[in-house]
C-alpha cells in the first residue's frame, strides 16, 4: 500500500514494506500509541544511535524504544528530556565533537535532572493522586454503572446479560 513519497529522497513509501518483519510491526505499533511530542522526540533520539554509514535495523530500533520507554512512566518529562538530549547532541555534532550514541546514560542524566525539577516545582504540602485502573468483569462493570446512574438520578434499565 503506497503511502506517499519521502520528503527527503522522494522515493515511494509503502506501508507493507514498513511492517515486513515482526520488529517493524511492533515498532510501528509503539509509535502509534505515543503522543506527537514523545513520538517525534523519540525518533530524533533514535537517529543519534544510527551508524554513520548504515541504517538502524528495526530490531535495534525496537530495543532502543523499549529501553527508553522503560526509563520512566512520566511521558511528558521523557519527551522534554529527549528533546533536550537531542538538541545538545546535535549541537556537539555540529561542533565536530559528537559521536554515535551507544547507551542511554546521557538521557538518564537529563531525565533525572528534569524529574528533579518537576519535584521542586510541586508546592510543599500538595498531593498528587494517581488512581490505579482496575480490571473488572462485565457483570461487576454493569453493576457499578447502574449504581452510579442511580446515584446521579438517572433512569436505569436492566440490561440482560449477553
Amino acid at each position: 500500500m503506497k503511502l506517499g513519497r519521502c520528503p527527503v529522497c522522494h522515493s515511494n513509501l509503502h506501508l507493507d514494506q514498513l511492517i515486513a518483519d515482526e520488529a517493524g510491526r511492533q515498532l510501528l505499533g509503539q509509535f502509534a500509541r505515543m503522543n506527537y511530542k514523545l513520538g517525534g522526540n523519540l525518533v530524533a533520539y533514535l537517529a543519534m544511535f544510527r551508524p554513520s554509514k548504515q541504517d538502524l535495523t528495526n530490531t535495534k530500533a525496537l530495543s532502543l524504544v523499549t529501553e527508553t520507554l522503560a526509563l520512566t512512566s512520566n511521558h511528558n518529562a521523557l519527551a522534554e528530556a529527549l528533546e533536550q538530549t537531542v538538541a545538545s547532541l546535535q549541537q556537539s555534532r555540529i561542533n565536530g565533537t559528537g559521536k554515535q550514541l551507544t547507551n542511554h546514560n546521557y538521557l538518564r542524566k537529563v531525565l533525572t535532572a528534569r524529574l528533579g525539577q518537576i519535584a521542586q516545582e510541586t508546592p510543599v504540602g500538595s498531593t498528587i493522586e494517581y488512581k490505579a485502573q482496575t480490571v473488572t468483569n462485565p457483570d461487576e462493570d454493569r453493576r457499578l454503572f447502574q449504581e452510579r446512574m442511580r446515584q446521579l438520578g438517572g433512569r436505569v434499565h436492566e440490561v440482560p446479560n449477553e
